[in-house]
């Protein structure tokens, strides 16, 4: 797994250490925000979603599909998102996901994710996220789960597992 270094580029350590995040903060949060902008709605989205629904497409550009019950759908502009789909961009892919708290995924090219867990409910204390990337570039940006019960999201990939309190982040992730 890599993470974005102070030079814009990646380093192959599975350590972040804080002191490269306040290196690389600024352009960090650039991208970020460009990608949260590019993805947000003037609106909020509401705690009150049908059983099941977890998000939304809210951009895509080049490749982008949803696997769900083994079907490849293609991901358009407010394509309603479930607990266990799997996005995938392809070579000239990219896509931008908003969860139902607030959360903000971004995919690179050639990315595959998974939304294994999804619980927001906080009315009745349900709250919690496992997000599982396997490949690509994935950027995340915290929502109202990782703000109301920090330690209750987290990011899986084939070399690490993050535990997520409230924060950004972006990480190429390489098989």
């Amino acid at each position: 797994m890599d993470f974005l270094n102070d030079k814009g580029g990646f380093t192959g350590s599975a350590t972040f250490h804080a002191m490269h995040l306040r290196q690389a903060g600024a352009r960090l949060l650039f991208f970020i925000l460009v990608v949260f902008l590019s993805i947000a709605d003037p609106c909020t989205v509401s705690a009150e979603a049908p059983q099941g629904r977890v998000g939304m497409v809210k951009n895509v550009s080049g490749e982008g599909y949803v696997v769900r019950d083994g079907r490849r759908l293609p991901a358009t502009v407010g394509f309603q998102l479930l607990r266990g789909d799997r996005l995938l961009t392809g070579s000239n892919g990219t896509m931008g996901v908003l969860l139902e708290d607030d959360t903000a995924l971004s995919l690179g090219p050639s990315t595959e994710s998974t939304i294994e867990h999804f619980a927001y409910d906080p009315a009745r204390g349900s709250l919690g996220m496992v997000v599982r990337v396997a490949r690509g570039v994935f950027g995340y940006l915290s929502g109202k789960i990782a703000k109301l019960a920090p330690g209750s999201v987290r990011v899986e990939t084939p070399v690490a597992t993050l535990g997520v309190r409230g924060t950004y982040f972006v990480a190429r992730i390489e098989p």
